[in-house]
């Protein structure tokens, strides 16, 4: 083969190289663009109530979001997509997987004794459950629960309390340990309560889970604990504990994600 045939060979194959680099790019710019414009919903929420952003995360989303809209060449908007998409694993919002959102809030965890870092535990030990790290989950986890009595007064005590416990129940159900997971459950069901758990109310997971390995009682028994704070549940946890006496399982479905 000539050098000269030889140099157009590799620069054809070049070419077809970066054709096809570029469609890979441009099936997952597509694919993310729907998922992305849904997260834009909560961006748009968050800048419409003025608060805190000491990170310019959210005004930085907010414009990208906005690019998105404007734009409808998926070439365009290869770099912007994926820098949107590493905002929102940094904000913890879908549809940045677990894993990567893991990632992001573990890297900007603070370091010493912050109350931010406080806070960030207390997020951060749950997405490491649902990014599948059994022993970071557990380990963020108990980090929190150290940490709690050190701001008894602060907004996000109970939610240390509250969580702390839930994930260290999670870890301790899917290595076994049912005695252990349940509890835990009570433990979580202890907790003073907090300005989101008293209007929210908690998050139900672990309770499903432990009423489907059959542990009824224990399950009633942090229902009724809840009580003590989750005063704007419209009857539900009334309505939650009759449907377990009478056999059935309560439907938690939007008490299971937060």
């Amino acid at each position: 083969m000539s050098s000269l045939l030889r140099s157009a060979t590799i620069y054809l194959e070049a070419l077809l190289c970066a054709a096809i680099a570029a469609r890979a790019q441009e099936a997952p710019t597509k694919d993310l663009i729907p998922s992305l414009k849904q997260g834009c919903k909560t961006i748009e929420l968050m800048l419409s109530h003025p608060g805190k952003d000491p990170t310019g995360r959210y005004d930085s989303a907010g414009k990208l979001c906005a690019y998105l809209e404007s734009q409808s060449d998926p070439a365009a908007l290869a770099a912007p997509v994926h820098d949107l998409y590493q905002l929102f694993a940094h904000l913890n919002l879908a549809p940045a997987t677990a894993s990567d959102r893991f990632a992001a809030l573990e890297s900007d965890l603070p370091a010493g004794d912050s109350p931010e870092r406080f806070y960030a535990l207390t997020y951060l030990a749950r997405v490491a459950f649902e990014a599948g790290d059994l022993d970071k989950a557990a380990f963020y986890s108990q980090e929190l629960l150290k940490r709690a009595p050190e701001y008894p007064k602060d907004w996000n005590f109970g939610n240390a309390i509250y969580y702390g416990n839930l994930v260290l129940g999670r870890v301790a159900l899917q290595r076994g340990d049912i005695k252990e997971s349940a509890a835990r459950l009570l433990a979580a069901g202890a907790t003073p309560g907090s300005p989101q758990l008293n209007s929210f109310g908690p998050n139900m997971s672990l309770a499903r889970d432990l009423l489907a390995k059959g542990q009824t009682e224990q399950v009633l028994s942090f229902l009724a604990a809840c009580k003590s704070f989750w005063k704007l549940d419209y009857g539900r946890l009334d309505r939650w504990t009759a449907a377990i006496r009478a056999g059935d399982t309560p439907d938690f479905t939007d008490w299971l994600n937060y």
